[in-house]
């Protein structure tokens, strides 16, 4: 008897307890700091931590490294003869895997409970557009352990996860079309367009191609890719810097770092500022991306009213960049693996051309339609000395596209995976090359034994490029 009271006496002390329980459950969760949200909150958060990525600190040093920039003060001086340690990535990991890839990878679990296959397809897209950038920056990675919990991931092959992304691109572009509902203006791309996903997710196979040097490929996904610069994916930016909404460049060039960085004796706009014959006339185009009205340097990014402005929004994906992709694979020969179809390059190299003469117009400007003869042995764009057609075409797809991406960090994927095919010069005449690479994140080394030993340095060529 005494055993069955004590009993009843703790079966009443726990079902008061879970009254109590009841009665506070909840109390403890902050309201301003939610647990969760829908998966389309969470799209936005996946999308704009991808677009800082993209428009931030990384493309700022490839930018230095590429001969668009000039590393001016303090570390930045450092950066400009290709000085750095393993701590400086550790911010720009963090970014890409525990920010932007786990973002994408949760609307992917929450769209896939509930069959929302159209915003399972925009979640792959982000992911694939991230994981390629992560591999193409730092070369083989974690991807496919990436964020197991409490396990440190392998380091995947740089070829394996360029495959991977491949097969994610794919797998979007059969979701995009299908079944699912979200709120269109939580996508600050393109606000649940299914068409324009599904144009820049072979965009995207068309540039993933081109880094592994498939040129047959990238010319056939570059030519299903975004067709028309109203299409491009772009991160937006308000220009508001009470809130913080203002292009990174900005912040850094005149808020934060000021003096930090400059154009002066930059390749870029050394190219910019030569390239002036019968059909080609930089100046607006000069004017866009470089300033000589600025406060710190004769010729500072253009911070001020250019591409470099507070409310300047950000190219991340966009028609010239597939467009210049397409030209390079129709006009590299077939030793290297391309189309050898020049007249196909300049169709193509001609379409961004006719960009610039509507996105530079102006008595700045002037882009006139090339030709092929332009390119032949003593032509308008061939005064190397026993430089082939083909080789001086060539050369001026890669070029255009190096000038019409600056700040971007295509340029310097082109610049490792060419070779350096349109002449960079180095920066620190002791170099044996550019830099071919990120360092690894001291973060990552710390934690993950996995990391490749011995752990390459920045003039280390990635596995794809070499």
């Amino acid at each position: 008897m005494k055993n069955i009271k004590q009993f009843v006496l703790l079966a009443a002390m726990g079902l008061a307890l879970g009254s109590c329980n009841k009665l506070i459950e909840g109390a403890d969760i902050n309201p301003n700091a939610p647990q969760d949200a829908p998966a389309d909150q969470q799209l936005t958060a996946a999308e704009l931590s991808m677009g800082f990525f993209m428009s931030g600190e990384m493309p700022r040093q490839a930018g230095i490294w590429s001969g668009m920039f000039t590393g001016a003060d303090r570390q930045y001086t450092g950066l400009n003869l290709y000085n750095t340690a393993a701590g400086d990535y550790d911010n720009a990991w963090g970014t890409a895997y525990a920010t932007t890839l786990a973002q994408a990878r949760i609307v992917e679990e929450k769209a896939q409970a509930v069959n929302n296959r159209a915003l399972l397809g925009v979640a792959q897209v982000i992911e694939a557009q991230i994981v390629g950038q992560i591999t193409a920056l730092w070369g083989d990675v974690p991807y496919s352990e990436a964020l197991r919990p409490n396990a440190p991931g392998k380091f995947d092959a740089q070829a394996d996860v360029y495959a991977a992304t491949q097969t994610l691109l794919d797998q979007a572009i059969t979701n995009l079309p299908l079944n699912g509902v979200y709120t269109r203006s939580r996508d600050i791309f393109y606000q649940g367009s299914v068409a324009k996903w599904t144009a820049a997710a072979h965009s995207l196979k068309a540039r993933h191609y081109l880094h592994v040097k498939n040129y047959a490929q990238a010319a056939a996904q570059a030519r299903l890719g975004i067709s028309s610069s109203v299409d491009d994916m772009i991160m937006p930016y308000a220009g508001t810097a009470i809130s913080g909404d203002v292009n990174p460049y900005y912040d850094f060039i005149d808020v934060n770092r000021p003096g930090y960085i400059s154009a002066q004796g930059s390749y870029a706009l050394t190219l910019l500022n030569s390239r002036t014959n019968a059909k080609n006339l930089e100046t607006a185009r000069r004017d866009f991306f470089y300033t000589e009205d600025g406060d710190y340097y004769p010729f500072d990014l253009n911070y001020l009213d250019g591409a470099f402005a507070a409310d300047a929004d950000a190219p991340l994906l966009t028609y010239v960049e597939t467009q210049a992709i397409l030209a390079e694979a129709l006009a590299r020969p077939t030793s290297q693996g391309g189309l050898n179809d020049l007249n196909g390059a300049l169709t193509a190299l001609n379409n961004i051309r006719a960009v610039n003469r509507t996105k530079y117009a102006g008595a700045g400007a002037r882009y006139t339609a090339y030709t092929l003869a332009d390119f032949a042995t003593g032509g308008l764009m061939n005064t190397v000395a026993g430089q082939s057609q083909q080789q001086a075409l060539l050369k001026e797809i890669l070029t255009e596209k190096y000038l019409s991406l600056i700040g971007q960090l295509e340029p310097f994927h082109d610049l490792r995976r060419t070779n350096n095919e349109i002449g960079v010069p180095r920066t620190n005449s002791t170099a044996p090359s550019l830099p071919q690479r990120l360092l690894y994140p001291q973060s990552e080394v710390n934690a993950n034994p996995n990391v490749p030993n011995p752990i390459p340095g920045v003039f280390d060529k990635t596995p794809v490029n070499r």
